[in-house]
């Protein structure tokens, strides 16, 4: 899907009708095209949606880029590398899509009546085709306040600083939630002086404290000046900054709540400013007042637990619908919503799905957290691995990172497991399989993993477990 003339549907009715080709709706057009439905695919702009050009995988690929390449390599060369990866990755999906019968148009897509969607097509023609059900699929973009002056050269989202060419001395990222630690640690990692600030007291409060805490450390190592409980004022563009004698903007850092004006404020220059608290749904040109749906504040769509909409035989999934709001979630929601729509079947997404963030270091977890279980009442011992207990740490050179696993000592299920460090998104995986099965901690104990390796930090973890148990259990 790109400047190519866009041939009109083959029908004008269809089993299914997504909106958007993101995670969530390439899964739901596949899902029902194997069932042997006609499927249609309406993308607005690019096929894979955010995901793929602006959003997961476009900064999954500058990270791996600042971990790889020494600080002095150009942003312009790690940029036409991610452009390559975009480009393969769009050639995956559209090869996919068509080899399971699935028709795709570019063009937007809006409600004109219950079961009708008119296509505006890109370059010209517009298509109304009918369909059984439809799955808005269409994804949320970084939220911009009013305030600031986005120019994508000097003021940023998240989803447009990816087209920074010149390497900056130094960014402010605003909003320290999981995007923006992302990016702040990316960033840090290539060189670039960062200041992160959020309104909030607390990093990231639904991880592992302790998961935060070495996380915190590795800030400190990469020079991130970190203001938590802090916000901005105003921020003014500057032509040429006396430093660096490049365009970039002033801003006035303060305490939250408290009076700019006040003697703890701070007045600082920054080359580039990152702004990323905060996301909003893509339902303005959906016309969901002619199916009589709304969006919340956020521009987010309410849905039921199997992702129906309060019109039945319309769905939606991914970003739109809120938390998680994962790539992989998504794809999951796709899934099951064309599923209970063509079959009845019931939504049942798992409750052992994990959590990636991809920091330097990264963090994944899946399952409890501490905090919930003390919460419930339910007693628990966390067994850890530490990555310098690992030969495999050592050669590396990742002696920070390591693993937790809560425990539950009445029966020594696992409950929920903690990773950060190098793979921790992977190494997550073993935990959820596990968990999924019901296995126990003696599970890890009983088993073999290849040396070296950074999965015998489960076996080490189970010990440490096993030795708190026991302890547990005497005393």
């Amino acid at each position: 899907m790109h400047s190519q003339p866009v041939a009109p549907p083959s029908r004008s009715d269809y089993d299914l009708v997504v909106l958007g080709s993101g995670p969530g709706g390439q899964k739901a057009a596949i899902s029902a095209a194997k069932m042997g439905k006609s499927v249609l695919v309406v993308e607005k702009t690019r096929l894979g949606g955010a995901c793929l050009h602006s959003g997961t995988i476009p900064s999954k690929s500058l990270r791996e880029a600042a971990l790889a390449i020494h600080e002095a390599t150009s942003l312009a060369a790690i940029g036409r590398r991610t452009r390559e990866v975009i480009s393969e990755e769009t050639g995956v999906i559209a090869h996919q899509l068509r080899r399971n019968a699935v028709e795709m148009i570019q063009g937007t897509g809006r409600f004109a009546g219950p079961s009708e969607v008119e296509i505006a097509a890109e370059g010209g023609g517009v298509h109304r085709v009918t369909a059984k059900f439809i799955v808005i699929a269409v994804g949320t973009r970084p939220r911009r306040p009013t305030d600031l002056e986005f120019d994508d050269k000097t003021i940023f989202d998240s989803d447009t600083v990816l087209t920074l060419g010149e390497h900056p001395e130094s960014m402010l990222v605003l909003g320290a939630g999981v995007i923006g630690c992302e990016y702040a640690s990316i960033y840090a990692k290539m060189g670039i002086e960062v200041t992160l600030v959020d309104r909030r007291p607390a990093l990231l409060p639904s991880i592992d404290p302790e998961i935060v805490a070495a996380l915190l450390k590795q800030f400190k190592r990469y020079r991130i000046r970190l203001h938590l409980g802090w916000e901005y004022a105003d921020i003014r563009k500057v032509a040429r900054r006396a430093s660096t004698k490049r365009a970039g903007a002033r801003v006035c850092l303060h305490p939250s709540g408290a009076d700019p004006e006040s003697a703890g404020a701070q007045d600082i220059e920054f080359d580039t400013i990152l702004y990323c608290a905060g996301r909003t749904g893509n339902c303005e040109t959906l016309a969901l007042d002619k199916v009589g749906l709304g969006a919340d504040d956020r521009g987010l769509i309410k849905v039921n637990s199997n992702y129906q909409t309060s019109v039945p035989h319309i769905y939606a999934v991914g970003d739109i619908v809120g938390a998680p709001a994962l790539a992989a979630s998504a794809a999951e929601q796709g899934r099951l919503a064309v599923a209970h729509a063509f079959t009845g079947r019931q939504a049942r997404f798992p409750s052992t799905f994990p959590y990636g963030i991809y920091t330097i270091p990264e963090i994944s977890s899946v399952g409890a957290q501490e905090e919930e279980l003390k919460k419930a009442g339910i007693p628990y011992v966390a067994g850890l691995a530490y990555y310098r207990e690992l030969a495999r740490g050592k050669i590396i050179d990742d002696e920070s990172g390591f693993l937790k696993l809560l425990v539950e000592t009445a029966t020594g299920k696992i409950l929920g497991v903690h990773v950060i460090g190098t793979d921790a998104t992977e190494l997550v995986h073993i935990g959820q399989t596990a968990m999924a099965f019901g296995a126990k901690v003696d599970f890890f104990v009983d088993n073999v993993f290849n040396y070296p390796t950074l999965a015998e930090a489960y076996k080490v973890a189970a010990y440490n477990a096993v030795n708190k148990l026991r302890a547990a259990r005497d005393g």
